[in-house]
């Protein structure tokens, strides 16, 4: 399992596929995570694109259901 480390900032993310980069943000606000890729949207973008591109996705920290950790800067939206 991949994760980007900085500081006490942990985030964790996924890659399939190759070529150019796409970026998919899962959605759900304050819940994000790649597991709502599954279950959350009509398909899930990482296996549909993933023949055609390189596709990144992450958790967004402190999400319920998401693996990444990290403080969240009140002071600094």
């Amino acid at each position: 399992m991949p994760f980007y480390e900085r500081g006490p900032v942990s985030i964790y993310y996924e890659e399939v596929g190759a070529g150019f980069p796409l970026l998919i943000i899962p959605g759900g606000g304050l819940n994000s995570s790649i597991a709502s890729l599954d279950t959350s949207v009509p398909f899930n973008p990482m296996e549909r694109y993933k023949n055609d591109f390189r596709c990144i996705s992450a958790d967004l920290r402190n999400a319920d259901s998401g693996q990444s950790t990290g403080p969240l800067e009140i002071d600094r939206p």
